[in-house]
């Protein structure tokens, strides 16, 4: 009987890259035969905004702040959103990610009835960011089950290149009790190393872990070349970019939904589900995003791409793209404050894909034996390689 395991991600967005890395996962797992489930574990503050807080310092005033446009905001997408995309996110979320029955919304719950599985698995996404509102998350760093469980984490990602010194400690004293540690971005890696002195790996996001995407693209039915631009959380500064590239190579331009957008995007905004969106990515001319996870297929799927940085106060996310681009020697494709100059010269600049291919697969490879060394280890029996399946 092969081993089982649990796994604890962000698997319940709607967002493309939390499904999709959660996919990478999941299947790499069970390609190997490995009886890999996704825990339906959905706190109230991931997205939904979660109870406010008493006004009793400006932190909390802030936090209840940010509670609130989450709130307004998940009603406003439930209302006035698009219904069809949802139902596609829905649809790939059960046929294709193995999500458990039983649900969980607190940590309460999973200390009272924790999942069975003797091997738990945290990773990837941003599960040890600290919200503003919320803080550290216990759940996400598998703070339940007896000590006899092996906890291990894979690719898991604090979103930043710094952790808030008031979370230190709590981190700390979480991440010793893994049996194994594996970070997403170089900087994680230095986090985790300020604040534990247990050995950490540096391994790719799980979309990494799957050589195709074959069965489940769909391809779109466009008749027209066109620009893919998926673009979050502040697009303002790319809208004029698209523009210029749309109307000088003559192309149209496609740009994904975004339920955050505040502001006029250029093109043809479409509604596409994960599939949809693999597809309408692998068939565009370029890409131009600013997206850890727009970053990454466009590597996957060889496009030409420019990977447009944040600036300001959101400049530590940066750290996401940077550190994967920097690893598959890509590091020139993040651009800061790009102007059309500098976008002509990146889009325009020939990549060695075969180079980039042979890095790519080699930290794979690394991912991959390091899940399935320490899953290994922790039931004693081999797991059969992908060509015996």
């Amino acid at each position: 009987m092969s081993q089982r395991v649990a796994i604890f991600t962000f698997h319940f967005s709607d967002n493309v890259g939390a499904l999709l890395q959660t996919y990478g996962l999941a299947n790499f797992l069970r390609s190997r035969g490995v009886d890999a489930h996704v825990v339906d574990y959905h706190p109230a503050h991931v997205e939904d905004g979660g109870a406010f807080l008493p006004p009793v310092s400006k932190q909390n005033i802030r936090a209840d702040i940010i509670i609130a446009y989450q709130k307004m905001t998940k009603f406003i997408n439930a209302t006035f959103g698009n219904k069809e995309q949802v139902l596609k996110s829905a649809s790939f979320r059960e046929n294709h990610l193995f999500v458990s029955e039983t649900p969980y919304s607190t940590l309460q719950q999973l200390l009272q009835s924790p999942p069975e599985e003797p091997v738990y698995i945290c990773g990837s996404d941003q599960i040890w960011n600290p919200s503003p509102q919320f803080g550290v998350d216990p759940a996400y760093f598998l703070s339940f089950g007896d000590e006899a469980k092996t906890r291990i984490s894979y690719a898991a990602s604090f979103g930043k290149d710094s952790l808030e010194p008031r979370f230190s400690h709590e981190v700390g004293s979480y991440i010793d009790k893994f049996n194994a540690v594996s970070i997403r971005e170089e900087t994680g890696v230095n986090i985790v190393k300020q604040v534990s002195s247990k050995p950490v790996h540096w391994l790719p996001d799980p979309t990494l872990l799957i050589e195709n995407y074959d069965n489940v693209i769909h391809r779109p039915s466009e008749s027209r070349p066109y620009i893919f631009s998926y673009v979050l959380r502040s697009g303002k500064d790319i809208v004029e970019l698209q523009r210029y590239l749309a109307e000088k190579y003559n192309l149209g331009v496609v740009t994904p939904h975004n339920p955050m957008r505040r502001w006029k995007t250029y093109g043809k905004t479409i509604f596409p589900g994960p599939q949809e969106w693999l597809g309408y990515l692998h068939d565009a001319r370029y890409v131009i995003t600013n997206s850890f996870h727009g970053t990454v297929f466009s590597v996957l799927f060889n496009k030409p791409f420019v990977s447009v940085g944040l600036s300001g106060k959101k400049s530590g996310l940066n750290a996401r793209a940077r550190s994967f681009l920097g690893k598959v020697g890509l590091q020139d494709r993040l651009l800061v404050d790009p102007d059309r100059e500098s976008l002509d010269a990146l889009l325009n600049k020939e990549i060695d894909w075969s180079e980039v291919n042979s890095k790519v697969a080699a930290w794979r490879k690394e991912g991959q034996d390091f899940l399935l060394e320490n899953i290994m280890a922790s039931d004693g029996k081999l797991i059969p390689s992908e060509a015996s399946l």
